[in-house]
């Protein structure tokens, strides 16, 4: 049986133009599983292992540019954004829509409270709660923000993914969520 594994030496991936992170790509696709009988399964790994990747190299360049531009780094950016989007709502509203925990959320918006870009004011419907709002220096910075944002993006992904695809790919990755999110709640066989 054919490897490609032993067909693509590192000398062999330099003549075709390959990088490092291409032949990384290349080593996680290989076959998994008996290797006596050389049976092939298939993994979702390589595509785990592209998503985090891809998400590690965007999360620094976007937080290297959002603070150089606007003194702000991405771990706020991101709370500031839900709240901007959400208007006035809960710690727990912009936890569940950053997939973090209530306390570490909580901990982020008392800094961007601290920075004077967002207050808490007692929730009418709930006592027990407050509601964040974005200060007026909070929405002139997030509006920046987004903006250093989008043209970092655009850098990077732009050429590579035309809107139609990104449009394709934002909902498949929200299927994919969803799916991650309903197996929280299933035991594993076991």
């Amino acid at each position: 049986m054919f490897h490609l594994r032993e067909f693509f030496t590192p000398r062999i991936a330099v003549f075709l133009g390959l990088d490092s992170v291409e032949l990384y790509s290349m080593e996680l696709i290989r076959y998994r599983g008996d290797m006596e009988n050389e049976q092939e399964t298939w993994s979702l790994y390589p595509l785990f292992s592209e998503l985090t990747r891809l998400e590690t190299e965007l999360w620094d360049a976007v937080d290297g540019r959002l603070r150089e531009e606007c003194g702000l780094p991405l771990s706020r950016f991101e709370p500031m954004m839900v709240v901007e989007r959400l208007g006035a709502c809960r710690v727990l509203d912009v936890s569940s829509a950053l997939a973090i925990t209530v306390g570490g959320t909580s901990k982020l918006i008392d800094r961007i409270e601290e920075a004077g870009y967002c207050r808490r004011q007692i929730n009418p419907s709930d006592r027990r709660s407050s509601l964040i709002e974005l200060t007026a220096a909070g929405k002139s910075l997030v509006k920046r923000a987004a903006e250093v944002v989008d043209v970092e993006l655009d850098r990077r992904l732009g050429q590579a993914l035309p809107k139609k695809d990104a449009q394709s790919l934002v909902r498949l990755l929200g299927r994919l969520r969803a799916a991650s999110r309903s197996a929280e709640m299933v035991q594993p066989p076991g």
